[in-house]
């Protein structure tokens, strides 16, 4: 597909959270880079998403327009109405999926690509209430069959064999998110100093990371740990429980929400990072501290295994168990001619994964999908 004189060809991306959506994350700045990278190349883009109290029905940003239509759940319906108006106008539709998908597919289906980052999967039993976790599960592959056959774009190996497990036959492309280049300028790393960075929900495990930790710290007099993100007030309050009831809550600094620059500064003074999730799509928080030359000690889960190489730029434990994470980090921060080798090759790992390499495939895959 090329673009000409006569016609802008037409993008539409559906995902139910914009740029200025207050939920949006980093799936929103993904899509809005894409976005700005098809009309820098001749396209007519066009972000179709949910409307939240105080935003526009319609927005113009820099590069393209954004339609706002229905709540988080009620704009699927109002999406579709709006594809079957412009199903002959529209050149390529990207269904983002985040949780439930837009089904795209049933209007122009031979024009639509799935890009996922990953499924929820087991993530269901740790976010939901049980009944409704249980429902979740069982339909989660059952709405994606919608897809069964449509060209497939995701963001790591593990989430490729995810959607083949739960029946995807369609083309499937492995397109790695951008990471950002190296930092070595910041302060001197802390010795001891292990932190966890993300959200504070239960499908991420920090109750395992405080067990493992207050294993090591019951060794090391000046080992500490670093929370560093926000949540429910519900789950700050269980964690910081657990560190009372476990004797190192005086050695375990919760941060809450901090800004960007903030969460830099933390993640480039540590020895090293700890993560326990259920799973993820990417370990983007591993990669982000690989920049500082940081390197993680993480469960062997899908996403993780993607974001660290075992060995060589950080540790993946294979049993999800507090004892073994502490065995690893322990093992980390008590050799530092290991930990600094590790930190460096982590900051090597992600110096391929470029924004302009990740425009250009992305681009390229897409406006080219059957």
């Amino acid at each position: 597909m090329t673009p000409d004189a006569t016609k802008k060809p037409e993008v539409a991306l559906f995902n139910w959270r914009d740029p200025r959506h207050p939920a949006a994350g980093g799936a929103e700045v993904l899509a809005h880079d894409l976005l700005v990278a098809f009309s820098k190349r001749g396209y007519d883009c066009t972000l179709v998403a949910a409307r939240p109290r105080g935003l526009p029905a319609t927005e113009t940003f820099e590069h393209y327009r954004v339609v706002r239509m229905g709540n988080a759940i009620t704009c699927r319906f109002y999406a579709a109405w709006w594809l079957w108006k412009r199903r002959n106008e529209i050149d390529v539709a990207i269904d983002e999926v985040n949780t439930l998908p837009f089904f795209s597919r049933f209007v122009v289906p031979k024009k639509t690509t799935l890009w996922i980052f990953q499924v929820a999967r087991e993530v269901w039993w740790y976010e939901a209430p049980p009944f409704l976790a249980a429902i979740g599960y069982a339909l989660e592959p059952l709405m994606l069959q919608v897809y069964r056959s449509c060209p497939l774009v995701t963001i790591s190996k593990s989430s490729a064999q995810s959607l083949r497990a739960i029946g995807l036959r369609g083309d499937i492309d492995i397109i790695e998110v951008p990471l950002p280049p190296r930092d070595d300028g910041r302060a001197a790393t802390v010795p001891e100093r292990i932190g966890y960075v993300g959200r504070l929900v239960r499908s991420k495990r920090i109750d395992h990371i405080i067990r493992a930790f207050a294993i090591v710290a019951s060794a090391r007099p000046h080992a500490e740990l670093w929370i560093v993100g926000g949540g429910s007030t519900a789950e700050a309050a269980r964690l910081r429980a657990l560190t009372e009831a476990l004797g190192c809550a005086e050695r375990v600094t919760f941060t809450g929400y901090v800004s960007n620059e903030r969460r830099d500064e933390i993640v480039a003074s540590l020895d090293c990072l700890a993560m326990a999730s259920v799973r993820e799509g990417w370990g983007m928080v591993v990669s982000e501290a690989g920049r500082f030359g940081v390197p993680a000690v993480a469960y062997d889960v899908d996403g993780l295994r993607d974001a660290i190489v075992d060995g060589r730029t950080g540790l993946l434990v294979s049993e999800r168990s507090p004892e073994a994470l502490a065995r690893a980090l322990e093992r980390v921060v008590s050799d530092r001619g290991f930990r600094n080798a590790l930190g460096a090759a982590a900051a090597a790992y992600i110096e391929p994964f470029s924004q302009a390499a990740f425009e250009w495939r992305m681009v390229d895959r897409l406006a080219h999908a059957p």
